[in-house]
């Protein structure tokens, strides 16, 4: 291979140079991204959404005849608009939440909005044309299109004037004190509401412009941009989520490294799997990061919503659970396609309570549903159909599989926040899918076989084994929440430093729980290939991880209710709407989703499963989970210093089981979680 002078390869330096350009996309919408985290507390995952409204409306437009200029600029204009509107819609009546619950408003933006593009376009990719003559300039002996010149060039103007914007404006200069203290800002007479309305129009034109000038360069579907925001973010990460010239450094970095990737290695997914190497180097290396702000809009009274249940109608939904809970078993058993229909619903229940356990109870915000699920079910495809395992022990090896990829994971997690890990969990999810799940070693199909001596060969004795697993994970969920491990866990969701002080792991607790979702996604992914047979790595994109995380917060992510009404409004919804005349109605069920999830963190935080009665436990007289947490407490103590420790404990005893008066509820401690 030939090499350029100082030992670097020729191609190596085509595709730096080929990276650079690419990598301007990921710098300014990385740049928007970072601007709106430190303004205004929300890492934004709607900016793909924007780019993608924009490239659609392009193409739209430029098809019906349009000038592509004048098609450009509406669709700008169209997705800047839509910007305005979520802000006002989604975003701002979720003024004081924690950054973690608006991280998962915004994926039900995208979710939503890809719902409304596919069901407005249809499925089928689009081919949008150049705004630039088709040539090409030489820059290093490498031919670079016009296209790719203006993306580059377009992002680095607009980084300059941005930049220039906050340094030398009255406006610019507001921005960035909110960024550095937002309630000091306020005191000084700055509009917080302002700010974060300039945020979210300056961040959906940027994006909009990307979309814009990267539909021409390639293929554009619903995904594509998806894709292009797990990049971006991966420069945000190198930027440590503050610094602006280090986020669009950060971008062209991405760009080089997977041009780099590409043409070093002829393998699937290089891409990907070089973005998550420099996302691990760059968790391993950087030791701080920036922390979102606690309020981005003036403080207001207002009012949440509730919508309660009335007395009457409670024993009404026991009645309505009794029955569903007859269907369930007896309506299966008489028809193939419905137990396969079951059998997609047990699968979602599956996942939304691996979801419940991890960022319900354990507070940790996860992508990586997808990898699990794609470990699952190709890891036992390729055992049975290459290795002729027993279909009980590939399931049992994938799932333990599944679990030492979330004890890997954990280990990063534990010293990251929510918002960095969510990031990360992204990365790891889009390189599983686009280099693990590709390997040629993968099988396409798996054959049912025999499972504990069942005949697995119809749906229908699929569905009951699914059921009966299911229902097993169900009861070892309850008893992990009721034990004292369970509300170690919720105590250090809600209060680490407490847990810490009392001589607890938080971590440990959080650890485990990745172990235990972990376990319980693989496994249901296994079980999902034994019931469609037919494998795919596209249907473990990063996109199944959105959707998933979207479906168990309508759903309810606190309790175990809310598994079961995710199952049911997204396993069963979308066989409904299959039965009507347009393919586009598959896109329902994302436009519910989404737009759902941001009525559910608005008006009703515990999702669907709160319309549900639930019993609750009487706070007459200490229960023995109190006074086993407090001999757990003391057993983690027996080394401190004994002043100190006495004296901790014995106020820590005193606060959770301090005398109340005939019936007022009795104060919680610091390990009293409610019930789900």
């Amino acid at each position: 291979m030939a090499e350029a002078p100082g030992g670097v390869r020729v191609l190596d330096l085509e595709a730096a140079v080929s990276g650079v350009f690419t990598g301007g996309s990921y710098a300014l919408v990385g740049v928007a991204i970072t601007l709106m985290f430190r303004s205004t507390g929300v890492l934004s995952f709607a900016h793909a959404a924007f780019a993608a409204v924009a490239a659609f409306v392009y193409v739209d437009f430029g098809e019906r005849g349009w000038p592509l200029p004048l098609a450009a600029a509406v669709a700008v204009l169209a997705a800047t608009a839509y910007g305005l509107i979520v802000e006002r819609l989604a975003v701002r009546p979720l003024v004081g939440a924690s950054p973690a619950t608006r991280l998962i408003a915004t994926l039900g933006i995208l979710t939503f909005t890809s719902g409304l593009l596919l069901w407005h376009y249809g499925f089928a990719p689009v081919v949008a044309e150049p705004l630039l003559p088709a040539r090409s300039v030489t820059i290093l002996e490498v031919a670079v299109s016009y296209q790719k010149v203006a993306v580059l060039v377009t992002a680095a103007v607009l980084a300059a004037l941005l930049a220039g914007f906050l340094e030398r404006t009255r406006f610019g200069t507001a921005v960035r004190a909110v960024a550095q203290d937002p309630e000091a800002a306020r005191l000084h007479g700055i509009s917080l509401g302002a700010v974060a309305r300039f945020n979210w129009g300056l961040g959906a034109c940027l994006s909009a412009i990307v979309g814009v000038l990267v539909a021409p360069l390639q293929i554009v579907n619903v995904g594509t941009f998806t894709l292009l925001l797990t990049k971006s973010l991966a420069g945000t990460l190198v930027g440590g989520m503050a610094s602006l010239p280090l986020t669009f450094l950060g971008g062209l970095l991405v760009g080089v490294i997977e041009a780099i990737a590409s043409v070093r290695f002829d393998q699937p997914g290089m891409r990907e799997l070089s973005v998550l190497g420099l996302v691990v180097v760059v968790l391993l290396v950087r030791r701080t990061w920036a922390v979102a702000p606690t309020a981005y809009t003036e403080p207001r009274t207002r009012r949440r919503i509730r919508i309660p249940v009335p007395a009457a109608l409670r024993p009404l939904g026991f009645a309505l659970a009794a029955a569903g809970a007859v269907v369930a078993l007896a309506v299966p058993a008489g028809s193939t396609y419905w137990s396969f229909v079951g059998g997609r619903t047990l699968f979602f229940v599956i996942q939304a309570l691996s979801l419940v356990m991890l960022v319900g109870w354990g507070g940790q915000v996860s992508l990586m549903q997808g990898a699990y699920v794609g470990v699952g079910a190709l890891g036992t495809g390729y055992l049975v159909v290459e290795h002729e395992l027993a279909l009980w022990l590939a399931l049992l090896l994938s799932a333990v599989a599944g679990t030492a990829m979330g004890a890997v994971a954990g280990i990063p997690a534990l010293r990251l926040s929510g918002l960095q890990f969510a990031v990360a969990s992204l990365a790891f999810t889009g390189a599983a899918a686009a280099w693990l799940f590709e390997r040629p070693e993968i099988p396409s199909s798996l054959a049912r076989s025999d499972l504990f001596g069942i005949d697995l060969a119809s749906d229908t004795s699929i569905y009951y084994v699914m059921l009966a697993l299911t229902g097993l994970l169900m009861l070892a969920a309850a008893n992990l929440r009721r034990s004292v491990q369970g509300r170690f866990l919720i105590a250090a969701r809600d209060a680490p430093e407490a847990v810490e002080h009392f001589g607890a792991s938080a971590t440990r607790a959080r650890m485990g729980v990745f172990l235990v979702a972990a376990f319980t996604a693989t496994l249901g992914g296994g079980l999902y290939a034994v019931l469609i047979s037919g494998l795919s790595p596209t249907d473990f994109a990063p996109m199944l991880s959105l959707s998933l995380l979207v479906y168990t917060v309508v759903g309810g992510s606190q309790s175990l209710v809310g598994p079961v009404m995710a199952g049911l409004a997204f396993g069963l919804l979308p066989q409904i709407t299959q039965s009507t005349a347009s393919g586009s109605a598959n896109a329902v069920p994302d436009i519910i989703a989404g737009a759902t999830v941001i009525l559910v963190l608005v008006f009703r935080p515990g999702g669907l499963a709160d319309l549900v009665p639930r019993p609750r436990l009487a706070p007459a007289v200490p229960t023995a989970s109190t006074v086993d947490i407090a001999a757990t407490v003391r057993e983690r103590l027996r080394d401190v210093a004994p002043p100190t420790a006495a004296a901790t404990l014995a106020a820590a005893r005193s606060h959770m089981h301090q005398p109340t008066n005939p019936g007022e509820p009795r104060a919680r401690g610091a390990f009293r979680a409610p019930v789900a």
